[in-house]
């Protein structure tokens, strides 16, 4: 009985589970029809209530409640799992054998997904109605132009729209460049392109008045967005609405032709964030405008190439057939400067024109800064002129206009232009060089952001020919300037200099000047470059409002004695003349600047220490200069700025007591005649009180290798540490060249790196022992540039392991003629090498490979090397060089890449993945470049084209 009671009890526990089991493993089939009926009932409801959705957001610009939209996601992924469960379904009823456990999970995921699909089907009753709001008019397609300019225009087009539609992190963005280069129409086509995207709620134009205020603003954006704002409301509560109207919705707002920056806030503008997908675009001449807008990324639309410049030329005149017009033509389009609005201008008024006077009348009127061309004064010169007008502060108008004294596509030198700018006391004078220098720099910055001059590096910076041709056109009218400058002008003029305050003949003939010319109002004259021989007696008789004078690298070897009589000159500027005495200087009180570098003067001036207003006097490089009377340098009571860098008057021991005495003193450049005075004047630490200084021992090279307004030290042919003294270096030393040291094999024995933390520049030439520059332990944490020349002995940059932080902020090195070493980088110093910007390797016989390969030439073939900011890689005369590296080179900023005389290179180390799309040119020689072998044939196709095959 026991037996019989116990065993019912097992099946009665038995029996739930297995009619669970049996439930859900039957009826599989029936069960996949329910599935199947119920998925369509459900997909016909959703495609239904898209269907709503669509034509009230079309037709009536309505907006879906976010209910509705977590509806549509939930049918969407529940459908997507009964579609899989019925895949399985079916495989299931077609197999061979019954697989009962599978039939079980099938059927109790039927099971759940039918009742899933119920609740959702009764949930998709909406009796409160589909939508939440009318939604924005996205915003109208506007009209535009083709955009010709396939390399500039497409690439400045694709980094904008990347930012506007795939990158979240980026909400406001300055699109930026001079007047009439395209800003405008870039970003038409890009508006177009947005409201056809549609992947904002609202795309929004809006025109920004040059006279800008807020009332105007509100009104435009509301406008735009179809908000009906009043005039007569109060601009706090038009930003209030503004603010209501636009928040919770995803736009974009251009704002085009922008002057000057404002609080979003007070206009009413959302802030835009990642969180809200709202994005605005500021389009502008001024740099300096994005940064008080406080953009993320700004993008400057450059000047167009040659190419793209005569294909826009000829799509506005037309197709020229005649080679001899065409030939002027290319020249009339190289004078509009590869600017767009200047090229159309021009081309369209000499559209059809087949008459070759009337092209070399054009190009005459071009070169001649003219506006007689039809458009050029309504269309050019009056847009480029609202950025001078822009400036409004005087001072900086007239720095402007005092830029076009320089020729046509002069390399302007920002330290000598702001030197003529202080002279002419276009920047107030506040008793302190370095801080009217730092002003100089402001009005320099303010200029290029507006476009006004473009910078092109290592401090020098440049004009476009149109605008150049604006300014000069500006000075003409009020009689201001005159330029003659490089126009093979063989004399100068009497009433050029006669008639205008700045008068620049540079850079031409001249070996004719008037005798005795009346120039009342001239107070800039520049005549350097010229083979100008002599000047009258009575040149400078009626030149008494004269305040600049540059006679640089003229043959003069005599000035008259009525350059006494110049009682409000400034600066005179006489380097490289071939004078070997000077007149009387004494009467010149007014006299700030004097420069006689590299002249063969014997003598200064007896009554030199009479100027006590002078403040920078330049005797560097005079090699025949005798000593001078002991405290003549300590009069001159104003000296900031003193150089006397390779003068043949070395600095002893006795010359530094004076030069110490001279309180006001900043900057120095001072050739030691012997280690020891050198050593002595360390140690006086008088170079604690230099903002700058540049020192030398030996007999220094004739070329100069240390940039001015530096920290520098150079020493030539001397023993550094053997010694019983050891050369001492101040520990603030920002640059050091070594020439012909032959007691040193590491940088490091010359002093403890500690002393060097701020070395940017090291020069090592001539050092025939040198074998490493770092050893473990050495840090150089703000070298940037690091040049090397024959050095015989030297094996590697580093003989350990680099440390972290040693070449961190390195930007360029070059190495020449150094024919011990047979590799450049370790592969530890790579990591240290991320602002790495260019490297040069010339005329080295050992180097086999650019990176030390420790792995025997097996390196892992996806490994690779990563130099993010390499922009120049140049090797020339390497016959020994195999591999730049045998891993693949990420470099995305690479620009140009020279390969010379290196025979046995057989590869570039790049994968198709990984191709600089930065890369704009590789240089070589043709039978190299046909013997190179590719891994990836696509690689040598699209390298192809970038190929220089006419060097």
């Amino acid at each position: 009985m026991d037996i019989v009671s116990s065993g019912l009890t097992a099946v009665s526990l038995l029996w739930t589970p297995l009619e669970s089991c049996f439930f859900y493993s039957r009826n599989l089939e029936k069960r996949a029809m329910t599935l199947r009926c119920e998925m369509e009932e459900l997909t016909s409801k959703e495609n239904d209530l898209k269907a709503d959705i669509s034509s009230g957001m079309v037709n009536q610009r309505k907006k879906p409640k976010s209910e509705i939209q977590l509806w549509l996601k939930n049918v969407e992924k529940l459908v997507t799992e009964a579609k899989h469960i019925e895949a399985r379904v079916e495989r299931c009823i077609k197999g061979c054998f019954p697989n009962y456990l599978t039939r079980y999970k099938l059927g109790k995921m039927m099971v759940k997904t039918i009742d899933d699909m119920c609740d959702l089907h009764a949930k998709g009753v909406f009796s409160n109605g589909l939508f939440v709001d009318n939604l924005p008019d996205s915003g109208r397609i506007l009209p535009t132009t083709e955009l010709v300019g396939d390399k500039t225009f497409q690439k400045v087009s694709k980094v904008i729209w990347e930012l506007l539609a795939d990158d979240a992190n980026t909400s406001k963005i300055g699109v930026h460049g001079m007047g009439g280069v395209g800003k405008t129409s870039i970003m038409m086509h890009i508006y177009n392109q947005l409201i056809k995207s549609k992947s904002f709620d609202m795309v929004i134009w809006v025109n920004v008045s040059k006279n800008f205020n807020v009332d105007r603003l509100q009104l435009d954006i509301a406008n735009a967005t179809n908000l009906d704002l009043l005039e007569q409301e109060k601009v706090v509560w038009r930003s209030t609405r503004l603010l209501e109207h636009l928040q919770g919705k995803k736009f974009v707002l251009i704002l085009d032709d922008m002057w000057q920056n404002f609080a979003l806030e007070e206009v009413g503008i959302p802030q835009p964030s990642i969180e809200n997908g709202c994005k605005i675009v500021f389009v502008t001449r001024l740099m300096e405008v994005c940064r008080g807008m406080e953009t993320q990324r700004e993008i400057k639309v450059e000047l167009l190439s040659k190419n793209e410049a005569w294909d826009l030329f000829t799509s506005k005149s037309g197709p020229i057939h005649n080679d001899e017009i065409e030939s002027i033509a290319k020249v009339v389009c190289e004078n509009c400067g590869g600017l767009p609005l200047a090229i159309i201008t021009v081309g369209r008024a000499m559209r059809k024109i087949s008459d070759k006077r009337l092209w070399k009348n054009a190009l005459e009127e071009l070169e001649s800064s003219s506006a007689e061309i039809v458009g050029m004064e309504e269309d050019v010169f009056s847009r480029l002129k609202f950025s001078y007008l822009h400036l409004k502060d005087d001072h900086i108008q007239a720095c402007f206009l005092y830029c076009a004294l320089y020729p046509e596509d002069h390399k302007v030198n920002a330290k000598e232009l702001i030197e003529y700018w202080m002279a002419e006391e276009l920047i107030t004078e506040v008793g302190d060089r370095e801080k009217e220098i730092n002003k100089g720099y402001t009005v320099l910055e303010k200029l290029k952001d507006s476009c006004l001059l473009e910078d092109i590096g290592s401090d020098y910076v440049k004009m476009h020919d149109l605008v150049r041709d604006m300014a000069i056109r500006i000075a003409r009218e009020r009689s201001r300037l005159i330029n003659k400058s490089a126009m093979k002008l063989n004399r100068l003029e009497k009433e050029w200099i006669e008639n205008h305050e700045w008068v620049s003949a540079m850079d031409n003939s001249i070996n004719v000047v008037p005798d005795n010319p009346d120039c009342q109002k001239l107070s800039t004259l520049l005549l350097q470059r010229n083979p100008l021989s002599e000047l009258s007696d009575s040149f400078f008789v009626k030149m008494q409002c004269l305040k600049v004078l540059d006679l640089s690298k003229t043959e003069i070897f005599a000035l008259p004695e009525s350059i006494s009589t110049l009682c409000n000159l400034r600066a005179l500027l006489l380097s490289f003349c071939k004078f070997r005495e000077l007149p009387s200087l004494g009467m010149l009180k007014e006299l700030r600047v004097l420069d006689l570098s590299y002249s063969p003067l014997l003598k200064l001036p007896h009554d030199i220490d009479k100027l006590q207003n002078l403040r920078r006097l330049d005797l560097s490089y005079t090699e025949q200069l005798q000593a001078f009377s002991y405290g003549v340098i300590q009069k001159l009571s104003s000296l900031e700025n003193l150089s006397m860098f390779k003068s043949n008057w070395k600095c002893s021991s006795f010359g530094i007591d004076e030069i110490s005495s001279t309180s006001r003193l900043t900057s120095l450049g001072l050739s030691f005649k012997d280690r020891s005075s050198f050593i002595d004047y360390v140690r006086s630490k008088q170079w604690q009180h230099l903002q700058s200084y540049h020192l030398g021992i030996g007999l220094l090279s004739t070329f100069q290798t240390m940039s001015c307004g530096a920290r520098s030290i150079e020493i030539q042919g001397c023993n550094l540490v053997s010694e019983d003294t050891m050369i001492e270096l101040p520990d603030n030393i920002q640059q050091l060249a070594l020439h012909s040291c032959h007691d040193i094999t590491f940088l490091s024995e010359l002093c403890d790196t500690a002393k060097l933390q701020d070395l940017r520049k090291c020069y090592l030439s001539n050092c025939n022992v040198i074998e490493f520059i770092t050893k473990a332990g050495d840090h150089f944490p703000s070298l940037e540039i690091l040049v090397l020349r024959k050095l015989p002995k030297l094996k590697a940059i580093s003989n350990g392991i680099t440390a972290s932080q040693t070449f961190t902020k390195l930007k360029s090195l070059q190495i020449h003629s150094c024919n011990s070493m047979k590799y450049l980088f370790s592969s530890d110093m790579l990591q240290d090498l991320k602002n790495l910007e260019e490297i040069e390797v010339w005329n080295s016989k050992v180097i086999e490979e650019m990176v030390e390969d420790h792995s025997g030439g097996n390196a892992p073939l996806y490994s690779n090397i990563l130099l993010p900011k390499l922009r120049r890689l140049s090797l020339s005369a390497l016959p020994e060089l195999k591999y730049i590296t045998r891993k693949v080179l990420i470099c995305d900023h690479l620009e140009t890449i020279e390969i010379w005389d290196c025979e046995k290179l057989r590869a570039l180390p790049f994968s198709i993945n990984y191709l600089p799309s930065s890369l704009k040119q590789i240089k070589g020689n043709s039978n190299w470049w046909d013997r190179l072998e590719w891994n990836e044939t696509r690689c040598k196709s699209l390298l192809q084209p970038l190929f220089d095959q006419n060097i």
